[in-house]
């Protein structure tokens, strides 16, 4: 049959049910009918009327129903996942792991996103473009290698499944690009107080949770001074720690600062303290007064010595010493009086030790000094075992346990060496964007303009301690040393070394 035949047989078919112009009869028969009741009979509707409903019907539901899951699959955003170097940057993702939106989060993040459009593209794909766009621009390198991958959803093991994922790859990807990377990962869940935190100052919730986690660590620090450093420089401050639900590869480059061992030397040559003297010698990096610094502590002829030194650029920032007897040796001084009943430094040691559930074969330094505290006459006890700091106060008539306390941030070796060596390669670029101000006057300078005011040479003072600090802008030496009955404070101008403030009172 052709089209012409189709044609003529769809018109007779419907002039055959084209209805007949009756509308003269009707109007006639409804004129002769008014005033009668005309009853109406009710015809039930035919099956293929009723089937045809159905179907339309279901035709509805099923047409709604893939709708809905049509938006759901390419519209609706399932998951959220963040990177963090410097830069901040959000990503929307959907269930077929496409991008919907790219957010950046700071000017960095702009930077790195540049001209690209990733939307609509897979989120391998949109993750080589960002990582590589870092590592174009700088944020990604030998010097600072370190990135946060956080990811949000609602399904646990999918999280989970997209944390490793995007953890494996990023890792072989910044690995073959001329420096090994360190990569932290971290699931996150909504939170209000996190994504206030994360919207004030203008980081990742990511960012912010792994902050709280740092703070939690050491209260010292604040949210504010923490949420301007890179994640590389985070990563640095918890090289020593177990983070919780924090898995990590690779390790945090310290190349962009001056190294272990140079804030070693640094440090004893200003002591003038030959390293072969020392008895023990510890070395860390840490962040303090808006800096990071290197945190060096040693012993050597009858002084213990603390320094922070300028992790940029070797400037030596903080300095105190106190003088002790040599390690296991008792003083017999500070004016204690002899009495049969203490206990001895033998009993002192074993109650401490026991406290601390620590055996004396393993302790690499021991130190222990008698001493009065709050009218009590006690044991100062100080030990290191493993990768603790112990201290303890021992009243030394009872024996009870004044104090007792650890810190298990400590990570040294001793004998003169410290836990490792690093590049001495200095460098000024620092992604946290802090730096010292320039100074005139040298913290040794500071000490010696103090003691001529004092008139008091080094070999008369004891427990020394000078600061490096701020106040309006100007940079102040705060000073604090003992000079027989006596306890000085000075603060120095750490640009025209003048004596801003000197202070000295009885040592009671």
């Amino acid at each position: 049959m052709n089209n012409r035949e189709v044609e003529k047989k769809i018109k007779k078919a419907y002039s055959h049910i084209t209805a007949p112009d009756i509308i003269d009869s009707i109007l006639s028969d409804c004129e002769t009918q008014k005033g009668n009741v005309v009853m109406m009979e009710k015809k039930n509707r035919t099956p293929l009327f009723k089937g045809l409903a159905l179907a339309a019907m279901a035709l509805i539901i099923a047409a709604g129903i893939f709708g809905f899951n049509y938006y759901e699959m390419n519209y609706k955003a399932v998951s959220t996942i963040a990177f963090d170097v410097n830069p901040s940057i959000e990503l929307k993702v959907n269930s077929q792991d496409r991008i919907l939106e790219v957010i950046p989060l700071n000017d960095d993040a702009i930077t790195v996103i540049g001209d690209m459009d990733l939307k609509g593209s897979d989120l391998d794909v949109a993750v080589n473009a960002l990582i590589g766009s870092m590592i174009r621009n700088g944020y990604l390198s030998d010097l600072a290698n370190s990135i946060l991958i956080s990811v949000e959803n609602n399904d646990p093991e999918k999280a989970a499944q997209l944390q490793q994922l995007l953890s494996d790859e990023i890792s072989q990807f910044i690995t073959t690009n001329n420096f090994s990377g360190a990569v932290l990962s971290q699931s996150i869940t909504e939170d209000q107080e996190l994504r206030n935190l994360a919207n004030e100052y203008g980081i990742t919730m990511g960012k912010a949770q792994l902050i709280q986690q740092i703070l939690s660590m050491n209260p010292l620090y604040t949210f504010e001074n923490l949420s301007k450093l890179s994640i590389n420089e985070l990563n640095l401050l918890i090289n020593d720690h177990n983070v919780s639900n924090i898995t990590s590869t690779g390790s945090a480059s310290d190349k962009n600062y001056i190294g272990n061992e140079q804030a070693k030397q640094i440090a004893l040559q200003h002591a003038n303290v030959s390293e072969a003297n020392t008895s023990y010698c510890n070395v860390k990096l840490d962040y303090e007064m808006g800096t990071m610094v290197y945190e060096v502590e040693f012993y050597a002829n009858g002084t213990e010595y603390d320094y922070d030194i300028n992790a940029l650029s070797g400037e030596v920032m903080h300095v105190k010493s106190e003088q002790k007897t040599t390690p296991t040796q008792s003083t017999g001084g500070n004016n204690i009086p002899s009495n049969s009943s203490y206990i001895g430094e033998a009993k002192a040691k074993q109650i401490a030790l026991e406290n601390a559930n620590v055996t004396e074969s393993v302790l690499s330094y021991y130190w222990i000094e008698m001493d009065r505290d709050d009218g009590n006459i006690v044991y100062e006890i100080e030990f290191y075992a493993g990768n603790i700091e112990y201290d303890y106060e021992i009243n030394a008539l009872s024996g009870e346990i004044i104090k007792a306390e650890k810190d298990e941030e400590y990570n040294g070796n001793y004998s003169g060496s410290t836990s490792s060596g690093s590049s001495s390669q200095t460098s000024n670029n620092s992604s946290s964007g802090s730096s010292s101000q320039t100074t005139s006057v040298t913290a040794d300078q500071a000490k010696q303009i103090a003691l001529q005011h004092a008139g008091l040479s080094e070999s008369q003072i004891r427990d020394f301690d000078i600061e490096r600090d701020h106040e309006n802008g100007t940079v102040i030496y705060e000073i604090d040393f003992k000079s027989g009955n006596y306890e000085y404070e000075y603060e120095v101008n750490g640009t025209t070394g003048a004596i801003i403030q000197s202070k000295k009172e009885y040592d009671d």
